[in-house]
């Protein structure tokens, strides 16, 4: 039976995190979660049907498996490898491998721990050892940079230099305030517009109503 070796508070458990909370939380660009979710390698496990297009979101194991993975890149592992490992051992019944199991890296070779034995990414199949190695710390890191992004201020609004060509966003996020007063546009509800984006609050949403609409430039004549 598979194990579970991420969390165990149900307060983790179900939140969910939109892709620009992703892309914050576990550093990777836009083009590689977009590329190992086509794969069908790391998937967001939610989504919502609130707005158009449909938004999908990933909860905590899906951060974990996407840290894991990017790591064992990081240290010289070659993504094949990692996605034939994940293979075998969803044929095993392991929903999320990757934030199931302990995996690590050794001389640019893959291993996991499965049933008590390690085994090598290339041979899944084969038994190599007998001895488990835990890796807590990119649950405990997750953990704390989600902490650190709750504690971001509610209703507020700001312009970054460099962020999305300085429009108007919600305080401590990348949401373009555009992007909600189109969804308020297509008849959303407040509720509606913040179950679109999980991370935001009422609040949020009321502030980016209530703010003035840009001005257009008027054409120059004569």
């Amino acid at each position: 039976m598979a194990t579970d070796l991420v969390l165990d508070e149900d307060a983790w458990v179900i939140r969910a995190f939109n892709a620009e909370q992703v892309r914050e939380l576990t550093g990777l660009d836009p083009r590689r979660l977009w590329s190992w979710d086509r794969r069908h390698f790391v998937s967001p496990s939610h989504s919502v049907r609130a707005g158009r297009p449909r938004r999908r979101l990933y909860d905590f194991r899906d951060l974990v498996s996407l840290r894991v993975a990017a790591d064992l890149v990081a240290k010289g592992v070659r993504l094949p490898e990692i996605r034939k490992a994940v293979a075998h051992l969803r044929e095993l019944d392991y929903k999320k491998p990757l934030a199931q199991l302990t995996f690590w890296e050794f001389e640019g070779r893959l291993y996991f721990s499965e049933s008590e034995t390690v085994r090598a990414g290339r041979r899944p199949e084969q038994v190599l050892a007998g001895f488990m190695v835990p890796v807590p710390e990119i649950v405990t890191r997750l953990k704390e940079r989600i902490r650190d992004l709750d504690k971001r201020p509610v209703g507020e609004i700001e312009r970054r230099r460099g962020a999305l060509g300085g429009k108007p966003v919600i305080k401590g996020t990348r949401i373009p305030i555009a992007s909600i007063r189109r969804l308020a546009e297509d008849g959303l509800t407040d509720a509606e517009i913040r179950d679109t984006y999980p991370d935001l609050e009422i609040a949020d949403v009321q502030a980016a109503l209530a703010e003035s609409p840009p001005r257009r430039r008027m054409a120059r004549t004569g």
